[in-house]
């Protein structure tokens, strides 16, 4: 997203009004004739930089009005410099009328433009899906719902897209028993990929039919990485009112006894959120109890069983329609925007941190009385600061014209929150590889966070590593230099080391505990500067050569998907990736490096022993873990060996051979290593087979650290003196083995 200078976005937009309020009205703002309005949204159609509206016009409570034309408009700031709007409504998005209650927004056919969805209520229409024309027309739409799957009407009044069978496209979930329309259940469309949807009503099944459904959330209640269902209705649907669906990780939902409690009727909305702090979901209602709003804290953590609890409804008893979580006050916590259908203004509550809410008071936003149906919280003139649109309808219609109000408070200075990231359990050498984030920020709305992701990453082919040794004289290497994916192999001689890194947004700190090592792995290129404490030195990284950037995903509800390309044909030893998160404001988080090592971490046998001449055959075995940092626990040896001999294990990361040698077969590649001496013990006099060899390869990794790295593939074969033989040699069969941790 482009940015003007704060200052010229404030002298285009200054207001005769006096500075108290931080969320001033911007009078006739918005152009167009006042309708009955149900939904608004922003999203950037043309991609030019700035935010335009989508609003969903349509007359009718519960049942159908008059029909309105789908509203499309266009912001101006771009490139024109002053916040302004113009109505190309129907140039854009064609004629066309609707009882519409809800648009939403997302790149439905993978071509890098937003598209939408108007829902429509009351089974008068299909629901509309506009395609974005893209670079040949951007921000025109075709209106294309026939061709793409939308051929039955319904009765919504809210949806959701989102990645509901992780498979990279945006599925969606639409709610079809508006009110007024007997009980339903919620419709599940998957995305083939090219943006054609096929509706599944078997993935909704198990859902209760359920009337009056208003809102529609797909967010990770339980924390299993998937997308569940939250449905919000206004009615008392036996007892039950709201829908909770866990999704079980394709996109088929199914009950839970978990439900969202309330003794309310009259619930149109809420949201889904982190509101006290604790890395699980809950959620903020309107009428939670009677028309007062509240709480509902989700109990997974620290319990671990999901369940629900109302909090105590807060002292507000007006008839709302709508909320936005909103940390306006910029102090880490997801504060609450209502929506207000009677109160002389919107209403803002401030979080106390733990999900404790005060109401924000009147001198917050300006007083003005109007019957607000919806609202959504985006930086509308790019000044890093979250302004708040309204949408209007019901009540008088002389007080249908939708709002703006903007945002005169603190720029938002915060960096997007990395909450949880997921890697796969086991990742082979052949790609792509799939990982997940989640992600927090200031704003919330509907599955809208204002946040681009994006990673970097390389495939490493072979492992380069530069040492550097901490100790209370200095650092051994101050400027190291690796190539994009490389190793820093830091080593605390004495006492755990803090090593911080200094340049922005590259601020992660590594610890390297005492008496040992840690691996720092960078991936895009530059000069990095880090301190470390308390030893109280300073040095530099000098990353060369390149990575490869992809964009990442919103799967929705605040969870994001990489999917990671093999860039090195089958023949990469590592995934070194960082995560990349940027909000509206600016604001931007890169996460540590990650690596992921390309094996099969397993332990296997091959090759053929050689046969001593006792007629014994040595075998090779091993058990423990292989770890490139512990100490010790992973044991290589060899039984039926001939006692009293001495002998050694050779060890290769070249891979595989099959070479005659010494009357054997020599069963890894050159160059190879070697361990110390090795003594087979067993019965101390005569000649057997009484004898075996047993390393601690951990340790020898350990004693060689140069050598190794998460990742490596790593061939072994022990030899021995055999007297009797030809060749005074003995083998034994051969293992292979992967570093992954």
């Amino acid at each position: 997203m482009q940015h003007l200078p704060h200052a010229l976005a404030l002298v285009a937009l200054a207001p005769a009004f006096a500075a108290a309020q931080q969320f001033q009205h911007q009078v006739g703002l918005l152009p167009g004739t006042p309708r009955w309005t149900e939904g608004v949204e922003a999203a950037d159609v043309d991609r030019d930089g700035d935010l335009d509206l989508f609003f969903a016009d349509g007359e009718g409570f519960n049942v159908a009005g008059t029909k309105r034309q789908n509203v499309l408009l266009v912001n101006q700031l771009v490139p024109s410099g002053t916040l302004s709007f113009t109505d190309e409504s129907v140039a854009r998005l064609g004629t066309r009328l609707s009882n519409a209650k809800a648009v939403i927004t997302g790149d439905v056919n993978g071509d890098g433009w937003i598209d939408a969805l108007v829902c429509n209520a009351w089974d008068t229409d299909v629901p509309f899906l506009y395609i974005n024309q893209g670079a040949a027309n951007p921000g025109f739409f075709t209106m294309e719902s026939a061709t793409r799957g939308f051929t039955a009407a319904v009765s919504s009044g809210g949806g959701q897209f989102g990645d509901i069978d992780d498979d990279g496209d945006l599925d969606l979930v639409l709610n079809d028993a508006y009110l007024g329309t007997a009980a339903r259940r919620p419709r599940v469309y998957f995305n083939n990929g090219a943006g054609v949807f096929t509706y599944t009503a078997a993935a909704m099944s198990a859902a209760p039919t359920k009337t009056a459904q208003m809102e529609t959330h797909l967010a990770d209640l339980d924390n299993d990485w998937d997308l569940d269902f939250i449905g919000l209705a206004r009615a008392a649907n036996g007892g039950t009112n709201h829908y909770v669906l866990l999704n079980n990780g394709s996109g088929t939902y199914a009950t839970t006894t978990s439900t969202i409690p309330s003794n309310s009727a009259s619930t149109y909305a809420g949201e889904v959120g982190d509101l006290d702090g604790d890395s699980d979901l809950d959620l903020f209602l309107v009428s939670s109890s009677s028309f007062a709003e509240g709480t509902i804290r989700n109990n997974l953590a620290p319990s671990g069983s999901l369940g629900f609890t109302a909090l105590t409804a807060l002292a507000d008893s007006n008839d709302d329609n709508e909320i936005c979580l909103f940390d306006w006050d910029i102090d880490g916590d997801y504060d609450v925007v209502v929506g207000s259908l009677s109160n002389t203004r919107e209403t803002l509550w401030t979080n106390g941190g733990s999900g404790n809410f005060t109401n924000a008071g009147a001198a917050i936003i300006t007083a003005i009385s109007d019957p607000t149906l919806d609202a959504t919280v985006a930086d509308l003139d790019n000044d890093g600061r979250y302004d708040i649109v309204t949408a209007q309808g019901e009540g008088s219609s002389a007080q249908w014209a939708n709002k703006v109000y903007r945002n005169t408070g603190p720029v938002d200075t915060r960096k997007p929150v990395i909450v949880a990231t997921r890697e796969p359990a086991t990742v082979l050498p052949a790609g792509p590889w799939k990982v997940h984030a989640k992600v927090r920020d200031q704003v919330l709305d509907n599955g809208l966070n204002w946040i681009a992701a994006s990673a970097r990453y390389v495939v490493r082919t072979q492992t380069t590593v530069e040492s550097v040794l901490i100790s209370a004289s200095g650092l051994s290497n101050a400027a190291v230099t690796i190539p994009a994916g490389g190793i820093v192999r830091m080593t605390a001689i004495s006492g755990t080391q803090t090593v911080r890194f200094t340049n922005a947004p590259y601020d992660h700190t590594v610890t390297v505990p005492g008496a040992g090592m840690a691996d720092v792995a960078l991936v895009t290129p530059g000069t990095y500067t880090y301190t470390v404490q308390p030893a109280g030195f300073g040095g530099t990284i000098t990353v060369t050569g390149s990575a490869t950037t992809i964009a990442g995903q919103l799967s929705g509800g605040q969870l994001y998907r990489f999917l990671f390309a093999d860039t090195a044909g089958g023949a990469g030893k590592a995934l070194v990736y960082e995560l990349a998160f940027s909000d509206a404001a600016g604001n931007r988080t890169v996460s540590a490096p990650r690596t992921l090592a390309l094996t099969d971490c397993s332990l296997s046998t091959y090759c053929t022993a050689k046969t001593n001449s006792l007629g014994c055959v040595p075998t090779i075995l091993a058990s423990g873990t292989p770890s490139t940092v512990a100490g010790s626990g992973f044991s290589v040896g060899a039984i039926d060996v001939l006692n009293q001999k001495s002998g050694l294990f050779f060890y290769s990361l070249s891979g595989a051979v099959a070479q005659p040698f010494q009357g054997g077969t020599m069963c890894i590649a050159a160059p190879r290593q070697r361990s110390a001496i090795l003594s087979s013990g067993g019965s101390l006099g005569g000649n057997d087979c009484s004898g075996l060899f047993g390393l601690d390869f951990n340790a020898e990794m350990r004693a060689n650290p140069a050598r190794f790295a998460v990742g490596d593939t790593i061939t072994g074969q022990f030899w021995s003196r055999d007297p009797a033989d030809p060749f005074q040699t003995s083998l034994t069969d051969a293992l292979r083995f992967g570093l992954c941790q």
